[in-house]
């Protein structure tokens, strides 16, 4: 909405602009002070004058604060935060006078204040061409802060590549105390996860802030990182807040800042009035409530697991507001959901086969499904490499459409990222709307991302989880994964008939008949194993799940069935295949297990979780 109303406040920029883009006045130190502090007072006349022109409605929230951070009480309003009311034509008018102002202050003295909020309004207006010529103009004595209010400008244009490259100039050329600020993760990790990262030595803190950034990327298939540069424009937002006066009509202060960095800029503003109890009409209590993207969610990575990425469980780690410590929404993409998925490694000599079905989360299936639609914008160049692997069709069945909730031509890929940051990033992408993707890479530890993005209707999926394997040992009888075929799906007899067939989830139901598949490798020449195959409720840790299996904790509802079988007779790599019928299973979560037991050996187990449906 902002932009609709911002087309003739770009053009009055370019006429207010015009006269002091030619030619430079010198001023001495004392007028350019001066100039300064009236700067500074149409600033604030301009805020009280916006604040005051904010219509007055009466309070209909019930309750107290989701959250409360400092002075601020922040509440999640879901659809609610579109509800706010237009810009008065007036405020815009004010605004394009105040721009006319700073811009010939800003011709006359070169102070990094009077640029940032000339800056600062000029997007506010939606005149970001202008802003961005202003901006790469800049020349003022601190050069970082003209990068970074470049980078600034860059990431709302939607250039995050160019966007991210301004910022970390801004970063390496700040002061000491402005370039720890640009790195630090104050208010977005824990306190706790501050003082780990603080106490860790100046490489390790730029290994780990590498990392943290790396994956909190919301999809890896779309060029620049946009999490990261929406972070850093914050950060600009903050800077130029500092010292200036706000539509809060408050001081600026900690609690500003944190809410700031942590759920993002204001796309609209209202005022409520409420009248205590007891209290009569000159007691009433006028507030300015500030409005954020009512699809805003969570993508940063989880800090508990910022030393191993790698061994965090197969969940999205996009959450909504009320589980998210900071909140984006994504400008390319703001409907994000759930991506069913379900990957499994195979070993093949010393790398590993990574599959991967996906269909897309059908909307009854996902919190977020009942939002209004979102205006469609034209889609940004979005190139993907593949390094190797290929992508098999999905079934194109009416049916099968429907059941996704996707509408019209989606962009598709399979990636896995090495925890390192000198690996190699291997890809694969496609466009079916659900299918199988495989990978090969080297041994090692890696972030799988499963993604879908539906430009047209700015919708996208995506699932991550850790992916790692350790090196084979001779003589040690190892497991791969456990594979979940679709319905109905024929016996495969080896892999490559099996890989087709993975079913694009965990959910079975409950008097449905499956196939399981895995492989077994180091098994000697008709050697004798003994399998179980089980089911334990719930989804437990992996320990818990591996000592439940093992008979060390007692589970509470076992399931079993064992059955002898025998190494092959001439090669070390065996494939097993196996249909299922559920036992009588209430609905809910349940692990399902597959243990080899060898004489005289540890037994090698594997475990998959599922989701058993009526």
């Amino acid at each position: 909405m902002s932009h609709s109303r911002s087309g003739l406040s770009a053009v009055l920029i370019l006429l207010l602009l015009a006269p002091g883009l030619y030619g430079q006045a010198t001023v001495s130190p004392a007028d350019s002070a001066d100039l300064v502090e009236d700067a500074r007072e149409s600033q604030t006349d301009f805020e009280r004058f916006r604040e005051s022109r904010i219509p007055v409605r009466a309070e209909t929230r019930q309750g107290g604060c989701d959250e409360r951070i400092g002075r601020i009480c922040i509440w999640f309003g879901g659809e609610g935060e579109e509800d706010f009311p237009p810009e008065p034509p007036e405020t815009a008018v004010a605004r394009n006078d105040l721009i006319g102002e700073l811009s010939s202050i800003s011709n006359r003295t070169k102070d990094p204040w009077v640029f940032g909020q000339l800056i600062h309004y000029m997007v506010e207006s939606g005149g970001l061409g202008e802003a961005e010529r202003v901006a790469r103009a800049c020349d003022l004595a601190d050069r970082w802060w003209c990068s970074a209010l470049l980078g600034y400008v860059l990431h709302l244009d939607e250039r995050f590549v160019e966007a991210e490259v301004a910022f970390r100039e801004a970063a390496a050329g700040a002061p000491p105390e402005e370039e720890e600020r640009w790195r630090s993760p104050r208010f977005i990790f824990t306190n706790d996860g501050v003082d780990d990262f603080s106490r860790a030595d100046a490489t390790e803190r730029a290994r780990l802030w590498d990392v943290f950034w790396r994956f909190s990327d919301p999809l890896f298939m779309l060029e620049g990182n946009d999490r990261l540069t929406e972070h850093y424009a914050r950060l600009v937002v903050a800077r130029n807040r500092e010292e200036a006066e706000n539509p809060y009509s408050m001081e600026w202060g900690e609690d500003l800042e944190e809410s700031l960095v942590r759920y993002g800029r204001q796309i609209g503003w209202s005022r409520v009035i409420r009248s205590p109890v007891g209290i009569g009409a000159l007691g009433q209590n006028r507030s300015t409530v500030g409005h954020h993207h009512p699809r805003s969610r969570g993508y940063l990575f989880p800090e508990q697991f910022l030393e191993a990425p790698a061994d965090i469980g197969p969940e999205s780690w996009i959450t909504t507001p009320r589980e998210a410590r900071a909140w984006y929404a994504a400008p390319y993409a703001p409907d994000f959901r759930g991506l069913e998925t379900q990957v499994a490694r195979f070993r093949r000599g010393d790398e590993m086969l990574v599959v991967g079905a996906y269909r897309p989360s059908p909307p009854e299936r996902d919190p977020f499904a009942d939002r209004a639609p979102v205006r469609a914008e034209p889609q940004r160049a979005n190139p993907f490499a593949s390094r190797s692997g290929f992508g098999l069709p999905a079934d194109p069945s009416p049916q099968a459409e429907a059941e996704t909730g996707v509408e019209g031509p989606v962009q598709a890929a399979f990636f896995l990222v090495p925890e390192s940051a000198d690996g190699e990033v291997i890809s694969v992408g496609g466009t079916d709307q659900q299918g199988v993707f495989t990978l090969r890479a080297p041994t090692g530890r890696y972030v799988s991302s499963m993604e879908v993005l539906e430009p047209e209707a700015q919708r996208a999926w995506r699932a991550r989880q850790g992916v790692n394997q350790t090196p084979m040992i001779r003589g040690i009888v190892t497991l791969s994964d456990l594979m979940i075929l679709r319905e109905d799906a024929p016996l495969p007899a080896d892999l490559d008939e099996a890989i087709p067939l993975a079913r694009p989830n965990v959910r079975i139901r409950a008097d449905e008949r499956f196939t399981v598949a895995w492989e077994v490798y180091g098994l000697g020449v008709d050697q004798e194993v003994q399998v179980t195959l089980g089911f334990t409720e719930g989804r437990p840790g992996f320990l818990q799940r591996v000592g439940e299996f093992l008979g060390v904790v007692e589970p509470e509802n076992p399931v079993e069935v064992t059955f002898g079988d025998a190494g092959s007779d001439q090669v070390e790599t065996l494939f097993r295949a196996v249909a299922l019928q559920l036992p009588n299973l209430d609905p809910g979560e349940y692990t399902l297990h597959l243990r080899l037991d060898l004489p005289g050996r540890e037994p090698s187990i594997n475990s998959r979780p599922i989701v058993v449906t009526p």
